[in-house]
């Protein structure tokens, strides 16, 4: 997904609204008092005193302190929101931004991505639509219902609101003409950008490297060699060496191709694959970044046909993923022109009419309710997104779509299910009715954690569901469609609260520090009140002819 996964700075739609994030480290009361530096440890020092390496606490002492370090263990390792039940602090009722649907939506996309993952490893059903090649007519093959065991068009949706977080923000200071900030805002979105991104993925990376070296995986790697339970896609999984040096070697490549920046083929790593999505986000951020500002000072009546322009030349080409953030893009732009964040809770505009006409200014064809209107644009991304990942030209609802499709890209599938996202944010962000649909408290649950639930979950799935499933068939058998179905359930019940625990952890943990020293490191690094210097002249001195 991934994320996927945008940082922000306030709790504007630019933002992602982690309150934690601002909130001061410094609150372990008398610090100073309990650690004076490292000056005692100097070696002058304790050859002066060598008593002072001698304990100055008594057992009492010790078993109050060992209890205090055993709740904050246990506080730390509880998930977030039954911390209050084990002595944690009662969490502060969360206070919604203006897009906070999308970050809801991104966490129900990130939970679907997880039953996709689940399933697709064990079973090629998930892939293939009702009625595929005259057979196949499963209730979970169905569109609409399709959508709950989709991963694919998840992926479309994360980099659809990528695209529009990250460019709303400068393009709202473009069209106030304030180009200092626009300057300013993309300058530490590309700093940060690449830091976001890859630390806590990076850190997941080594957590799985750690877990390979205990012999976590040993179990998972004879089911796959066994060849009896995974029938679905035999997912990249990560090797295990007798040798720690070629492990770790094994492990700095994986690191290195991750990394680069200039390979723009999908790459599957052997120790969490599912991070194909991080160069892709970071790619695509970057041409986000660079058209934004390439377009930063032309009028909108013409920054957005070039943009469109720039979105046909990457279907061309197929670069399906650059065309899903210029869509966000659009999208970000045609809401700052509507004013759609800027109307008050209480406005009255679900009630309000529309006009329907083929051309700015030119007759009306009808009046609807905006309301339906979008709502029905909703169901309709809803059934387009069902789009099923392989032979939609075989399968029936979806075969007028192939027709459609531009055999330009490699992954065919990819282009109606970016016509399905795109529908699905753009009505979200119109509508108050769906948008109740993901700021409810879970749906808001979900999207704080989306981030690490998808760097976690892959490899909890390779690790114990690997392990698991073949146990479970073991004991509820396989040989029925309902036997099978009911292992799979027994799997995913145990499989997704250890993934969402792991996943609230690892928020806690490694997301949100990662969030914040980005930022410390721009602080940093950033030059600060620089004195103003004599503006430069653009213009190019004309050299002047040497007279003989």
């Amino acid at each position: 997904m991934p994320p996927f996964a945008e940082d922000r700075a306030s709790t504007t739609v630019s933002d992602i609204p982690l309150s934690d994030i601002e909130r001061g480290s410094s609150s372990i009361p008398n610090e100073s008092a309990r650690w004076n530096g490292f000056s005692q440890f100097h070696p002058s020092n304790i050859l002066a005193n060598p008593n002072g390496l001698a304990p100055k606490v008594s057992q009492e002492d010790w078993l109050a302190y060992s209890e205090d370090t055993w709740h904050r263990l246990t506080v730390a390792l509880t998930p977030s929101f039954l911390q209050h039940y084990v002595g944690g602090e009662t969490p502060e009722a969360a206070k919604l931004h203006a897009i906070a649907a999308l970050d809801g939506l991104r966490g129900w996309a990130c939970l679907l991505v997880f039953n996709f993952h689940f399933l697709f490893t064990y079973t090629w059903k998930v892939a293939i639509g009702w009625g595929f090649n005259g057979e196949n007519f499963g209730l979970h093959q169905l569109p609409f219902v399709h959508l709950l065991i989709s991963g694919h068009v998840m992926v479309a949706i994360f980099f659809v609101i990528s695209g529009y977080v990250l460019s709303y923000k400068p393009l709202k200071t473009i069209r106030s003409q304030t180009f200092d900030q626009t300057f300013t805002i993309l300058a530490s979105s590309t700093f940060r950008r690449g830091l976001r991104l890859y630390v806590p993925s990076l850190i997941g990376l080594m957590c799985v490297f750690v877990a390979v070296r205990l012999g976590l995986y040993n179990y998972s790697h004879g089911v796959i060699k066994q060849g009896l339970t995974i029938r679905g896609t035999n997912e990249q999984h990560p090797p295990v060496y007798e040798s720690f040096t070629k492990q770790f070697w094994d492990f700095h490549y994986t690191v290195a191709h991750l990394l680069n920046p200039f390979d723009w083929n999908l790459y599957y790593n052997n120790y969490n694959p599912h991070l194909w999505t991080i160069p892709v986000e970071f790619r695509c951020s970057m041409v986000l970044f660079l058209t934004t500002i390439a377009t930063s000072r032309l009028a909108a009546a013409i920054r957005m046909p070039l943009v469109g322009a720039l979105m046909w030349f990457c279907m061309r080409y197929g670069r399906w993923d650059v065309v899903l953030f210029l869509i966000g893009m659009i999208m970000a732009e045609i809401d700052i022109i509507n004013g759609t964040w800027e109307r008050p809770a209480t406005s009255p505009t679900i009630n309000e009419k529309t006009n329907i006409r083929l051309t700015p200014g030119g007759r009306v064809l009808t009046t609807v309710s905006r309301r339906r209107l979008w709502i029905t644009v909703f169901v309709i991304g809803l059934y387009i997104s069902s789009t099923p990942n392989i032979g939609y030209k075989w399968t029936p609802g979806f075969r007028w779509l192939w027709h459609l499709t531009p055999h330009t890209y490699g992954e065919l599938h990819r282009f109606p299910q970016t016509i399905g996202a795109a529908l699905i944010v753009f009505s979200i962000n119109h509508s108050p009715d769906i948008q109740k649909l993901f700021t409810n408290p879970f749906s808001q649950y979900l999207g704080k954690i989306s981030f690490a639930f998808y760097i976690v979950h892959g490899p909890i799935l390779h690790a114990l569901g690997y392990s698991f499933m073949p146990n479970i068939w073991a004991v509820t058998g396989k040989e029925t469609n309902f036997q099978y179905c009911f292992g799979f359930l027994i799997g995913w019940m145990i499989c997704l609260p250890i993934a969402i625990w792991a996943g609230d952890v690892y928020w806690r943990a490694v997301d949100i520090p990662s969030v914040k020293f980005s930022r410390w490191m721009e602080n940093c690094l950033i030059v600060k009140n620089a004195p103003m210097a004599a503006t430069p002249s653009l213009t190019t001195p004309r050299a002047t002819p040497r007279l003989s």
